[in-house]
């Protein structure tokens, strides 16, 4: 895994200026994104559009970012009055050079697998790499319990088998599961909190 600038990646020609990725990043004032394995990565375009509008309509005051990456979803919704956001990765360089110095916002380098969530927040969000969702799917109870709403990242909307294991898992952890597709991806949020299932029935007529 290596950091690359916005710029250089423009530059380069490998990605089209127009490229929904970079227009997030470029509208987040993202320097850096990360390349793995020859590919860009960074805000996934359909997660990014959902946390935006989801932190503008409901009152989140506060957010936990697991796999934080380049820091996109942390900058949208501190843009959107989230002030107290913690962000958890195991590489942290892109989301520090890209968020840079903020106190509503605390960046851990860690293992999302052996973090440890010591506190409540309205938000939980996780953005993991495709590959360690079945792996980390034994967490999701905890990550429910701790957040009147968490909202998961889970792939391409093709994966049906993969969208569904995941939602049963979700609805049998939690008392309500919503499922959005954007932009072709797959994205769950669900709650077991009385506060949480009130915001995401609200949020859901609202999209």
């Amino acid at each position: 895994m290596k950091l690359v600038s916005l710029r250089e990646i423009v530059k380069s020609g490998k990605m089209s200026s127009l490229s929904p990725l970079l227009l997030i990043a470029k509208e987040l004032k993202l320097n850096y994104l990360i390349e793995e394995n020859g590919l860009i990565t960074g805000p996934a375009v359909g997660l990014s559009i959902l946390i935006d509008r989801m932190t503008k309509q409901l009152p989140v005051k506060s957010m936990l970012d697991l796999c934080c990456g380049s820091g996109a979803l942390t900058k949208i919704a501190n843009r959107n009055g989230v002030k107290k956001i913690v962000c958890v990765d195991k590489n942290t360089k892109a989301v520090e050079l890209n968020v840079g110095k903020n106190n509503c916002i605390k960046i851990v380098k860690e293992d999302i697998m052996k973090f440890k969530i010591e506190e409540f927040f309205d938000l939980i969000v996780l953005d993991a790499p495709r590959e360690i969702l079945p792996k980390i799917s034994r967490r999701f109870g905890e990550f429910i319990k701790k957040s009147n709403v968490f909202v998961l990242w889970h792939g391409s909307c093709e994966e049906i088998d993969l969208n569904q294991s995941i939602r049963e898992i979700l609805r049998e952890e939690s008392k309500v599961v919503y499922s959005f597709s954007v932009y072709g991806e797959e994205i769950s949020a669900c709650s077991s909190t009385k506060t949480g299932i009130e915001w995401l029935r609200k949020f859901y007529i609202r999209w």
